[in-house]
């Protein structure tokens, strides 16, 4: 009988066969598709250990070591994981890493204590910080160079809207049970699909480098003193706020929604503000920025124990304010550094985030446990206070930086340093005149 087409050889003929890349536009769909399952899952993961920690009677000062872990995993991940990446490819590492944070969430529901839930949370930190590196190189090496800026800004709003609607599901079940649990790791293991069933070129991740903390705090203090004010307040906001609203007996639903505005408010007003700095002294408009943040930090201390349409408001105005910090502080750096020296600087700060971001938790935990829930928020307040007077001493002792000189803002997140080369293309996109490009 004579082979048919269908028949072994040509099978093997097919399997043989290099399979083509797919279009460089469906591998944008389809990453920004795993984004926002990741994301989904992981804005849900953190509010709901805070919810749950509060449920189970964890003490304060505990609960604050064990969200710091997170972010400690996390500034860990970002130097560990490129080699990971690196040996086994992209899409082995990123399935490695989606087990991983999937098995966390899992573990997190089954041995609820201090101990282990430190250890989860350190890995959880480690793992989600290998999947934003995959994606973001990926994303960085699949865009071409002129339509990097548009795509970082794509990346970046479907990061924060996912993280924003991951807060509301948190009202799908109780966060007692196991339910909300397994629904993280279901998004962690679904946002697998998208990238195993695409073949795409692999990226050169790049090493977690930048220039010394000694001296960047000596070309731009206040760049650095904002960047580690903005990791300390909101390391403390994304580990600590569910556990306060839990602790002055704010129902679930009520959480997810002061949580969810307070995102959208700095989704709001990232960009704007950031604007509005360019051209001027950004050592006063950081000032300008921190000094309401303090003030809205406290109103939110007050009205946490009033009725919630006040709490959600003070929420949605602390966000406004309090998501521009890092992005004004990274400018401000580019302000006094050469262009050659912009993604260098941007990954030194993001270290300098990073630490902020894991020692904030830790701090608001103490402060809550020997003072009360309301301490979060006053010592938020008195973070951004210290940032508003530092900074508007620093305009009283030396001369601001004329505006020709100045870079162009980029509503930069902290995130890994495989982003930042895009965020340096967005800011080359639209330079103001007599700007020079930075990131």
């Amino acid at each position: 009988m004579n082979e048919t087409a269908s028949g072994p050889h040509d099978l093997r003929s097919v399997a043989s066969a290099p399979r083509p890349l797919v279009a460089p536009r469906t591998t944008l769909l389809v990453l920004l598709l795993t984004t926002a399952i990741l994301l989904l899952g992981s804005g849900l993961f953190g509010t709901l250990l805070g919810v749950r920690a509060g449920l189970e009677g964890i003490a304060t000062g505990m609960v604050g070591l064990i969200m710091s872990a997170y972010f400690a995993g996390f500034v860990v991940g970002t130097f560990l994981c490129v080699d990971v990446a690196r040996r086994v490819g992209h899409i082995r590492a990123f399935a490695a890493f989606a087990a991983i944070v999937a098995t966390m969430a899992l573990a997190h529901a089954i041995w609820v204590a201090v101990l282990p839930w430190l250890v989860f949370r350190f890995v959880s930190g480690v793992a989600l910080a290998g999947l934003a590196l995959v994606i973001e190189s990926w994303l960085n090496a699949q865009t071409p160079p002129e339509r990097r800026g548009r795509t970082f800004a794509l990346y970046m709003a479907v990061n924060l809207s996912a993280v924003a609607f991951g807060q509301l599901l948190l009202t799908a079940a109780d966060p007692a049970d196991f339910v909300l649990f397994a629904a993280v790791a279901m998004l962690f293991a679904l946002s697998l699909v998208p990238t195993a069933l695409v073949r795409v070129e692999a990226p050169m991740l790049h090493a977690a480098s930048g220039l010394g903390v000694g001296e960047l705090a000596r070309r731009s203090s206040v760049a650095v003193a904002g960047c580690f004010a903005a990791g300390v307040t909101g390391g403390a906001f994304w580990g600590m706020a569910p556990v306060y609203l839990t602790l002055v007996g704010h129902a679930q639903g009520q959480v997810a929604l002061f949580m969810f505005a307070a995102i959208v408010g700095g989704m709001l007003a990232r960009l704007p503000v950031g604007r509005f700095s360019d051209g001027r002294d950004r050592r006063r408009v950081l000032s300008a920025v921190s000094l309401p943040a303090a003030v809205a930090a406290a109103v939110v201390t007050a009205a946490g124990f009033a009725a919630f349409g006040a709490l959600a408001a003070a929420g949605f105005v602390f966000g406004a304010t309090m998501f521009p910090v890092y992005g004004l502080s990274v400018a401000r750096a580019h302000d006094e550094l050469a262009p050659e020296q912009a993604l260098d600087a941007t990954r030194g700060l993001l270290i300098v985030f990073g630490v902020g971001a894991a020692f904030g938790p830790f701090a608001a935990g103490l402060a809550m446990s020997a003072l009360g829930p309301w301490a979060l928020f006053a010592w938020v307040s008195l973070v951004f206070a210290l940032l508003a007077a530092y900074s508007a001493h620093r305009l009283r002792v030396s001369e601001a930086i004329p505006p020709e000189r100045q870079s162009h803002f980029v509503a930069v997140m902290a995130t890994t340093q495989e982003a930042l080369e895009m965020a340096e293309a967005q800011a080359c996109d639209a330079p103001p005149a007599g700007a020079r490009p930075s990131q």
